[in-house]
This record gives C-alpha cells, sequence and structure tokens, in this order.
C-alpha cells in the first residue's frame, strides 16, 4: 500500500493531508524518513509513525443487510408517531448509517455501514449504480403507460429515465413492474408513475448494485460476505478509478 493511502486510512485525513504530512518529516517507518508519498508500506510488517505516535489500520467496517419494513423512517430523529430504524435495530444499528434512503412508504434493501468513504462513492452519481425495485400498481399498466414509464421523468430537476421497465404480472386490476434505476432521487419512482397515470400500492427495493434482498425477512438483518463488499467496492469505481479516502463519519 501506499504510504500517503495508508495515513490518510489510518489517520483519519485526507490523502493531501497524508502529503503534507510526509512532506513536513512528521512521519517515519519503522523509525527512518520514507522516500516520499508512495514510498510501499505492509500494514501488517511495518511500524508507521506520525509525530511519534504509531497510526494503524481501523478494523474493519461493518456492512449490514437490512430488510426495511414499510412504515419506519430512515432517520435518527422519529417523526409524526412513526418508528425510525434506529428504534427497531437498538444497539446493532450503533456506529451505523444508511447508505441511501427509502421513504417511510417503501420496503426492501437498506444497506447499513460505519465506511464513509465508500458509502459516499457508492451514492456518488459518477458510479451509476443499479436499484433494482419491485413496484405494485394500480391500474393493471398497458403499453402507452409502460412507454411512458420508460421515457422517464424530471425529478428534483433532473431527466430520470430507468434502465429497464418490465411487467412481472397483471391480474384483477394490477401490474406488477420491475423497475431498475441508475439515480437516486426522492420519490422517484412514485415521480415517474405518476407521470404514467400510475398509483403506486407497494414499492420494494429489492437489489442494490451486486447486493440482492434475496429470501432475507422482512425487519431482519443479515452481514454482507466478503466477496459483496469487494463487489461494491468494484462498483464505486467506474473506469479504474480510486476512491479518495475521507474521514469516516
Amino acid at each position: 500500500m501506499r504510504l500517503n493511502l495508508f495515513l490518510a486510512r489510518a489517520a483519519g485525513g485526507s490523502r493531501r493531508e497524508a502529503d503534507g504530512w510526509i512532506r513536513d518529516g512528521r512521519v517515519a517507518i519503522d523509525g527512518t524518513p520514507p522516500r516520499g508519498f508512495g514510498h510501499p508500506i505492509d500494514p501488517e510488517r511495518h511500524r508507521v509513525t506520525l509525530d511519534g505516535r504509531p497510526v494503524r489500520l481501523p478494523v474493519a467496517p461493518r456492512w449490514l443487510a437490512y430488510h426495511k419494513p414499510p412504515g419506519v423512517l430512515v432517520s435518527r430523529r422519529p417523526q409524526g408517531g412513526n418508528p425510525t430504524i434506529y428504534d427497531l435495530l437498538g444497539h446493532r444499528a450503533a456506529g451505523l448509517h444508511p447508505v441511501g434512503r427509502l421513504d417511510l412508504d417503501s420496503e426492501g434493501l437498506l444497506l447499513l455501514t460505519d465506511d464513509g468513504t465508500l458509502s459516499e462513492a457508492l451514492l456518488h452519481p459518477r458510479s451509476a449504480l443499479r436499484r433494482q425495485y419491485r413496484v405494485w400498481v394500480t391500474p393493471a399498466p398497458d403499453a402507452a403507460r409502460i412507454r411512458i414509464l420508460r421515457h422517464g421523468a424530471v425529478v428534483e430537476g433532473e431527466e430520470v429515465v430507468p434502465d429497464r421497465v418490465v411487467v412481472e404480472e397483471t391480474e384483477r386490476g394490477q401490474g406488477i413492474l420491475q423497475i431498475d434505476l441508475r439515480e437516486g432521487k426522492k420519490r422517484e419512482i412514485r415521480v415517474l408513475a405518476k407521470k404514467a397515470g400510475l398509483d403506486v400500492r407497494r414499492l420494494q427495493r429489492v437489489a442494490f448494485g451486486p447486493v440482492a434482498l434475496g429470501a432475507l425477512r422482512r425487519g431482519l438483518l443479515r452481514r454482507l460476505e466478503p466477496a459483496e463488499i469487494a463487489a461494491l467496492r468494484r462498483d464505486a469505481i467506474p473506469r479504474g478509478g480510486r476512491l479518495s479516502p475521507r474521514r469516516p463519519r
């Protein structure tokens, strides 16, 4: 690992700040001044100090998948008598923040983490991370309404066009749609549906990037697998870019 990247992650600064610490002679590796900003180090073998104090990488970040029930706020403060995810999860969510949001009436997959750097990168527009939803609507959509959905709508002043709109099922005047989006705008599915003259009866997020809701039951948590976290990191760095370390939230 490059020294400046290690310092940024271990000491909670930016890479530019880490470069300044190295340039000012405040950093040593096994008691010896480094050869430069990109001096290679092995965090398991080398002792790195900043102003004489050892610095170490933090413990591995926590990543959890939560099946958020409807009627629950993704917030730390209750509103209108509705419980929050923190009310329901208690100590299990201590120190964690949500990656994105689901509105009060929506349900499904919500990621929780203490990894501020990766979560911020995932939510950045350049990552164009896919969000997949299952949407129950009335009336059962005809071809004209589906064309309107696929054409998109203006949400929060920006054009939002779904990656994909698929009719999974129609019966008894209701339709079940699968809608894939790469934006994270507020109530975007509901805005799209309204433009098409559809009423959203139920809205469930079933995937966030490479992580799927799967068989996780409503109200339950699970830890993400290492392969899922690695896939999130890949999806957060499009076209061979790099994550810029930032102070954890």
